[in-house]
């Protein structure tokens, strides 16, 4: 029984042992495990982004109370000084381009005008009608008033658009300003022209700004008409009851981009600078850009020659030369529902419009005018004049100079291509006349014509 005890004793006790080692064993691995995760806990390293995230997580609310007093100062700044410069920017670097228009002068103090344009701007914009007041670069706009105020209508603009402003009739409130700007219009191949408005108002969306305007623009003007003169005439003998004694057909040449309404406008012929030899009338004159050929008819004063050729004669020397006549027209008068235009003659009654008509044109149109007419009684005055004129060997020598070119094969004549039609038609296909047999020709064409009409 003793036996037994120990023996039991001795099994517990040695398997006692072992297990008290395990579990020993098993603790020092527990406790290195837990080491190891401390460690690999610490090591972790965190990214920008999480940093970031754990530090606005911590300081969330000072950012938000920074942020809200930093917009509190910066809003008003971009929606009171920003966009306004900005906005303002956009409308300064405006070019305005006059792409088309119109002008028509109808009444003393009024006129009718149109005009089409363009803006651009980076935004969608609305602008509120405006009045675009026009003034002429040498008035002061804070001390005179526009001569014009254009009125453009409500426009909306996203990048570069069309701006069309409607024919409308404006006052015109300053009279001398407007001749001042129209003689530079009528001078100059490009004018200037300031346009100003007090208040433009412009919305961005919900967005409300108010800016100025104040701009010089460039407009095409007429050049002085250059290029100005007859296309064709028709004299008439005897005249009208109406004294119209020649019709035809001026070339007038319109260098810029606006239609101009003229009304009734007359013009002097004049030679030299004092000298008038003819008025000349066209009705309802209507200058689109580019060439005009309107028709005209009027007088010429074919009893001023004689009394007035030797100052006609020193007027054409240099003409004469190139085988024409050089004439001017000069402004008579300008009407519209037969009131004068006062603002329109003050610029073309100024103006002295140079033109040249061929010497030998001129002569077989008078001429043919001259056979045309019958043989009326009415004639004589005329008849007389003409003979006068080629009785004259100075004048109708340097004409003849200028109708024909002599080469040196036997005083044959060699005509050019114009000149040659021209002898064709006076002298009725004739061609390589001497100079005597056409002078005989012209001298008994006018005495045949002067016995037709006694």
């Amino acid at each position: 029984m003793a036996t037994t005890t120990a023996t039991e004793t001795a099994r517990r006790d040695s398997s006692t042992v072992p297990m008290t080692a395990a579990a020993g064993h098993h603790a020092d691995n527990a406790s290195s495990f837990d080491d190891g995760v401390a460690e690999k806990e610490q090591t972790v390293v965190l990214t920008k982004r999480q940093k970031v995230k754990r530090h606005c997580g911590r300081f969330k609310w000072w950012y938000l109370v920074a942020g809200i007093i930093l917009l509190a100062i910066i809003l008003p700044i971009i929606f009171k000084v920003i966009i306004p410069a900005i906005v303002k920017n956009v409308v300064d670097g405006q070019s305005l381009p006059v792409k088309n228009g119109t002008l028509r002068f109808v009444e003393p103090t009024r006129l009718y005008m149109a005009m089409d344009t363009s803006l651009d701007t980076p935004l969608g914009v609305k602008i509120d009608p405006l009045g675009l007041e026009l003034y002429d670069t040498a008035t002061d706009p804070d001390i005179g008033s526009p001569f014009l105020t254009l009125q453009m209508p409500e426009q909306h603009i996203h990048h570069e658009t069309n701006v069309s402003i409607p024919d409308q009739l404006l006052d015109i409130t300053d009279q001398t300003q407007l001749i001042a700007w129209f003689n530079q219009f009528f001078d100059q191949v490009e004018v200037d022209l300031r346009i100003k408005a007090e208040k433009l108002n412009a919305h961005l969306g919900s967005l409300d700004y108010e800016v100025g305007l104040d701009k010089t623009i460039k407009v095409q003007g007429l050049n002085y008409l250059h290029g100005f003169g007859v296309k064709d005439t028709q004299f008439i003998i005897p005249p009208g009851d109406d004294g119209v004694n020649m019709r035809g057909h001026l070339v007038i040449p319109n260098a810029g981009v606006l239609t101009l309404g003229m009304g009734n406008v007359s013009f002097n012929l004049m030679a030299g600078n004092d000298i008038n030899l003819g008025l000349v009338r066209v009705d309802d004159l209507n200058l689109k850009p580019g060439n005009n050929t309107p028709e005209f008819y009027g007088e010429f004063y074919f009893d001023q020659l004689v009394p007035n050729l030797a100052a006609i004669m020193e007027t054409q020397r240099d003409a004469l030369n190139e085988g024409n006549i050089q004439l001017t027209a000069k402004g008579n008068s300008t009407l519209a529902n037969g009131e004068h235009i006062k603002y329109i003659e003050g610029v073309l009654n100024n103006k002295n419009i140079p033109f040249t008509i061929p010497v030998m044109t001129l002569l077989v149109d008078v001429l043919s005018g001259v056979l045309a007419g019958g043989g009326e009684g009415s004639q004589s005055p005329l008849l007389d004049t003409l003979g006068q004129v080629i009785g004259n060997t100075t004048l109708f020598e340097q004409m003849l100079d200028h109708w024909e070119e002599v080469s040196g094969n036997g005083g044959q004549v060699n005509e050019t291509a114009s000149a040659g039609a021209v002898v064709k038609r006076a002298m009725g296909g004739t061609k390589k006349l001497g100079r005597t047999i056409r002078t005989n020709l012209f001298r008994l064409g006018l005495r045949s014509l002067r016995a037709k009409a006694q």
